[in-house]
């Protein structure tokens, strides 16, 4: 990320973050002021249903109580009249004087019943008297809720009522059942005082819902809900209601808090983007100085930087040229003492390899001249072998400084197709003899390769000439050559079952004039030379130590792009 994205996000950061935090934690708090508001208002809601259910109770069961008195002026001659057994006499007054009698005592339901259970009276449903009233209750008094037919304004309608049951007992003997009861749903919500919007809404014992304190129910469907059931002495659920509370302010107050964190995260945002149009100058010479650090570290030391301004930046950006031109001068300097060091360590090594054929070159040339000197009987005897011994130490200065002049001028590589299991095979028949055979484990197809192919065959030969120097001796000597292909890489090696090498040779083996062939002629530049034509090729190579002994050369090219990996399995070519 550039650094003018980075100061817009710091910038952002810093100012929607305690935006972001502030609007959780008032969010948050408001939530719990007005929950807590909101329980007091379902908890005074409770108390207040609770409380006019009792007093509705209370009053019922005082009303029925005068009801059930043998003195009461409506219930007492209805006793005596059934004392005498003139009850149905009183039907046609009963029927016209129950509901009066009802609203008198404040009643929704006024009903008599004998004991056959048949109906004396019937302030509610005038026309009951004389039925039989299948739901009078058992015990000698009870208070119930029950779904009842009244009249109102001259029609027959169903209501949940509360009734309250009492006997009415006559000194002479006789008993009749006086029932009152109250419109419930209307009663109960009408008496209700609830605070700010609260509303009621009733059920019955059996659920579903008869009467509400609101005609907009469904409008309160989603706010907070308490349920108060309604139960008897005997703790029978009589009805229920169920409280609701309008959270109208909960909302708004959050969705104030809601629109005044979000126009403060947009005025941060604009902020930020404000800010990084604003560090413009400061990042882009510092885009400029990163861009010129990579020029720098991939070599190229004359890269430099305009010249910024006179604060900070302007101050980094001289001291990056000024860096530069330092690296330059030091990369030269260096560059020129490494070239002296290399020709003076190049030059040592040369003569050092110069002189050990020199020394048995004037050896026997003095042999020569003192057996001369002196008429030797023996001088051609002596003259054979030291002018041998001055021809093989002259060719092998030769051979040094042939080899010497090859390593110094060793040509690019000329790239084209290159068929490796040609090469492999041509080097593998070139090298191979009855006493040293050479196995060769060659896919059935190979990609073709980019490389110099002269160039390889000449890595190959100097790395098969080695093994069969290595394994010369050997009772049952072994050269094996194979080539396979590994994730992008053609892998050529080249196994041996010689002497192999030491541990602490492996990193010296491919520095130019170092031999383990002390004493055989060895120059030491052949693994230098395959080093080098392995890394014009950016390849590697490496040299293991076998398991059972010998030494292996692995060489890895790089495979064209594409190519497509060696599909048949290895076979055997000796």
């Amino acid at each position: 990320m550039r650094i003018r994205g980075k100061l817009a996000l710091v910038a952002a950061s810093a100012s929607i973050l305690p935006v972001v935090a502030a609007a959780l934690v008032g969010r948050s708090v408001v939530e719990r002021r007005f929950t807590a508001e909101l329980a007091g208002l379902l908890s005074d809601g409770e108390q207040e249903v609770k409380a006019q259910y009792d007093r509705l109770r209370e009053e019922l069961a005082e009303a029925v109580q005068r009801l059930a008195d043998p003195e009461d002026h409506f219930t007492g001659p209805i006793l005596i009249a059934i004392a005498k057994g003139d009850a149905e006499e009183l039907y046609p007054s009963l029927a016209a004087e129950a509901p009066r009698v009802m609203r008198e005592r404040g009643l929704d339901l006024l009903a008599i019943v004998d004991s056959g259970r048949r109906v004396l009276a019937a302030g509610h449903f005038p026309g009951r008297v004389g039925d039989l009233y299948a739901g009078v209750p058992g015990g000698a008094s009870a208070t119930l809720l029950r779904s009842e037919r009244l009249l109102e304004s001259g029609r027959p309608v169903s209501r949940l009522t509360l009734q309250s049951w009492r006997v009415a007992r006559s000194p002479l003997g006789p008993s009749v059942r006086v029932m009152g009861g109250l419109a419930f749903e209307q009663r109960l919500l009408r008496r209700l005082r609830l605070r700010e919007g609260t509303v009621a809404v009733l059920e019955g014992p059996r659920g579903g819902g008869l009467a509400s304190s609101t005609p907009m129910l469904a409008a309160y469907e989603r706010y907070p809900r308490r349920t108060v059931r309604l139960a008897d002495r005997r703790h029978t659920e009589l009805a229920r209601v169920t409280l609701l509370v309008p959270d109208t302010r909960l909302r708004m107050a959050l969705q104030a808090i809601d629109y005044t964190a979000a126009a403060l995260v947009a005025g941060g945002l604009l902020l930020a983007l404000l800010l990084g149009a604003l560090t413009a100058g400061i990042s882009r010479p510092l885009e400029q100085l990163a861009k010129g650090a990579e020029a720098v570290a991939a070599g190229d030391l004359d890269r430099t930087i305009p010249a910024g301004g006179r604060d900070e930046v302007g101050e980094l950006v001289a001291a990056f040229n000024h860096m530069t031109a330092q690296l330059k001068d030091s990369k030269e300097q260096l560059r020129a003492a490494e070239r002296i060091a290399a020709w003076r360590e190049l030059a040592q090594r040369i003569a050092h390899e110069i002189k050990n054929p020199l020394t048995p070159i004037q050896t026997s040339i003095e042999t020569l001249r003192k057996v001369h000197q002196k008429r030797h009987p023996a001088f051609e005897e002596v003259f054979e072998e030291s002018t041998r011994t001055i021809l093989e130490e002259v060719d092998r200065l030769k051979r040094i400084v042939t080899e010497f002049s090859s390593f110094a001028r060793l040509p690019k590589p000329t790239l084209g197709p290159c068929d490796l299991r040609e090469v492999l095979r041509g080097a593998a028949s070139l090298y191979a003899t009855e006493e040293v055979p050479v196995s060769c484990a060659l896919p059935e197809a190979f990609p073709e390769v980019t490389a110099d192919r002269e160039q390889l065959v000449q890595v190959l030969g100097n790395l098969l000439k080695n093994a069969r120097e290595a394994v010369a001796g050997r009772q049952e000597p072994r050269i094996e050559v194979g080539l396979r292909a590994t994730a992008g890489w053609a892998e050529l090696t080249v196994a041996d079952n010689g002497p192999g090498f030491e541990d602490a040779d492996r990193e010296r083996l491919f520095a130019p004039y170092f031999t383990t062939k002390a004493g055989s002629g060895g120059s030491g530049l052949g693994l230098a030379i395959v080093e080098r034509i392995v890394r014009d090729h950016g390849g590697t190579i490496d040299a293991r130590r076998g398991a059972e002994g010998g030494a292996t050369f692995v060489v890895r090219l790089p495979l064209a792009v594409g190519a497509s990996q060696a599909a048949a399995g290895p076979r055997e070519v000796s």
